[in-house]
């Protein structure tokens, strides 16, 4: 019985180690309306004899196509699976797959987050002959720049598509102040501007139902300067005055001549050595006392310590509205781009939880951390002080002796303090050396006020990213001035 188990084991390993999966799972993330949801699944034979498809299982949710059912040595197979929602939330989806080289199943795992239900575009697996499926959705994206105040269309406005934190394309309007365009499905963070214009910035998701944007800008208002008029002046009737005040026959009026001082000289003696012939000689120079002999000022060397930064970032539900957490991801990345080797990044989310998403990695591993930064979703409630706490305890953990250890804490507004005294933590970690920035992604005023007054106590600054711009700049530049050393 133990050698049959054992040639069963045997057989079932190395049926499957023969037959090249191309993956194991797929995660389609959030899923909008017009979002196709399809996968294709590659199987490829490497033995050298065929092999047979015998069933793909699934529930009703999921629609299958195959390209055939027998697998040729050295030939490949497509399986396309196509998951059609029924309801909101997150999935977790098995896909038993059965060959005949195998006694046991492969299993494919899809999964997401479904946002919006929309079937529009049919339940059926698209056939093979569509050439977008297995890749990217693509569809025709149109959009319309107008002047507010006389609905002129503007030519040159640029369009820029944020997505994930990171700009994925820029247009430019026609003539006519339209831009037609391939795009890919997909919520995006538009930047619109142009010329003499306020610009705007919005979040959208658009597809294929809703494939446009319009969008109206203006020209700021000039105030025209007030223009105070002047009394005429009154001209004082001095000579009779000075008639009356001083009689000529009993009092001369003098002219006083300006008195004409001859400009001083210092007499210094300058010696010069002929180191040949040991001959002196003597002269005298006469310097004015306004000449003013220049002092050699050393340039300044600007350095810049290592830095061991901790982000604390909230990834609250309300970080979803209004493009934040676009503008989040936005500055994080560009501030990635700059780091040196030698510095150390640390990300935390906090919501309803806090944990750990990347801990102490070098400034050189830039592509691990934008995908890392590309990769953060918002849900849950905002639980700021417990997520504080454990900021510090990571800065402690990765903390640089002599160099810049801070915390930086991104968040749109305020947060439950629970029963932490932020000031106290705040100061206690000051004093240890460990300063706290906090980043304010579209703060109200009221909240703005309300952290500033943390970054403050940690001798740090208060950023308000309002704007892409802002989140292009703002970021980096405050790390440069934490960290920055004049030698």
């Amino acid at each position: 019985m133990r050698n049959l188990l054992f040639i069963f084991i045997l057989f079932s390993f190395s049926g499957f180690s023969q037959f090249g999966f191309d993956k194991i799972d797929h995660d389609f993330g959030d899923i909008y309306a017009g979002n196709e949801r399809v996968v294709d699944l590659k199987f490829r034979n490497t033995t050298d004899k065929k092999i047979y498809l015998l069933r793909v299982k699934h529930d009703r949710e999921i629609r299958t196509l195959t390209s055939g059912k027998t697998i040729m040595p050295d030939s490949l197979l497509v399986i396309r699976v196509k998951y059609n929602p029924t309801k909101t939330g997150k999935f977790r989806k098995k896909i038993p797959v059965y060959l005949s080289n195998s006694l046991e199943p492969f299993v494919f795992t899809i999964e997401g987050n479904v946002k919006e239900i929309d079937n529009s575009l049919g339940l059926a697996c698209p056939s093979f002959d569509n050439p977008n499926v297995g890749g990217p959705p693509i569809f025709e994206f149109k959009a319309l720049v107008l002047d507010k105040e006389t609905g002129k269309p503007i030519k040159d406005a640029s369009i820029t598509f944020v997505s994930n934190g990171m700009v994925s394309q820029i247009e430019k309007t026609n003539r006519n102040g339209k831009v037609k365009t391939k795009a890919i499905i997909g919520l995006y963070y538009f930047v619109v501007g142009a010329d003499e214009y306020i610009g705007k910035e919005f979040p959208k998701y658009v597809n294929r139902n809703n494939d446009s944007i319009l969008v109206y800008l203006e020209k700021p208002k000039v105030e025209e300067p007030i223009v105070i008029e002047e009394p005429e002046p009154i001209i004082e009737d001095t000579v009779s005055k000075t008639l009356f005040e001083y009689p000529l026959d009993t009092q001369e009026i003098a002219k006083v001549e300006p008195e004409i001082i001859e400009e001083d000289t210092i007499k210094k003696r300058v010696i010069i050595y002929e180191i040949d012939t040991q001959f002196v000689v003597e002269e005298e120079l006469s310097v004015s006392v306004d000449t003013v002999i220049p002092e050699v000022v050393k340039p300044k060397v600007v350095s810049y310590k290592s830095n061991n930064i901790v982000f604390l970032l909230d990834v609250s539900s309300s970080m979803n509205s209004e493009g934040k957490l676009d503008l989040l991801k936005a500055s994080l990345i560009e501030m990635v781009k700059k780091l040196s080797p030698n510095d150390k990044i640390t990300l935390i989310s906090y919501s309803t939880f806090s944990k750990v998403i990347v801990g102490g990695i070098s400034g050189s591993e830039k592509e691990l951390l934008i995908k890392t930064i590309q990769g953060i979703k918002a849900s849950g409630m905002t639980a700021g002080g417990d997520g504080m706490k454990f900021a510090y305890r990571q800065a402690k953990k990765y903390f640089i002796e002599g160099g810049n250890n801070l915390v930086i804490m991104a968040t749109d507004g305020k947060f439950n303090q629970g029963n932490t005294n932020l000031d106290r933590l705040v100061k206690k970690n000051y004093d240890k050396g460990i300063g706290l920035t906090v980043l304010g992604i579209k703060n109200k005023a009221e909240d703005a006020e309300d952290m500033s007054r943390f970054s403050d106590i940690g001798g740090g600054s208060f950023l308000l990213i309002d704007s892409y711009e802002d989140s292009k700049e703002m970021l980096i530049e405050e790390i440069k001035r934490a960290s920055v050393v004049y030698e």
